[in-house]
């Protein structure tokens, strides 16, 4: 399977033919990219200058949600950024689309 690695500009159901392209993973199933598309989402966000002093992470992929609007994408994820100095996370989500090779 081709899994597809969008970043959304905040929220994953706005701009949705704007979104950019992030990583291309390949492997039997979602669990089997997992890894490698937490490690995409985290060096995509500390690659941003506004983010690059910061720490980055990111959650495991997740189906998704029922309430979101999008139908592009048939999983999400959350990416975080730690700033130093805020009272909270930035979080940015991610968007995942899944095709056969």
């Amino acid at each position: 399977m081709k899994y597809v690695l969008y970043r959304s500009f905040g929220s994953i159901d706005k701009d949705v033919r704007k979104h950019e392209l992030v990583a291309v993973e390949y492997g039997k199933d979602i669990n089997e990219v997992t890894d490698a598309l937490i490690k995409a989402a985290a060096n995509d966000l500390a690659g941003m200058p506004e983010y690059e002093h910061f720490e980055t992470a990111a959650f495991a992929p997740e189906p998704i949600k029922d309430f979101r609007r999008v139908k592009r994408y048939q999983y999400e994820m959350m990416g975080i950024v730690y700033p130093q100095y805020a009272e909270k996370n930035i979080l940015i989500e991610y968007g995942i689309t899944e095709a056969d090779k």
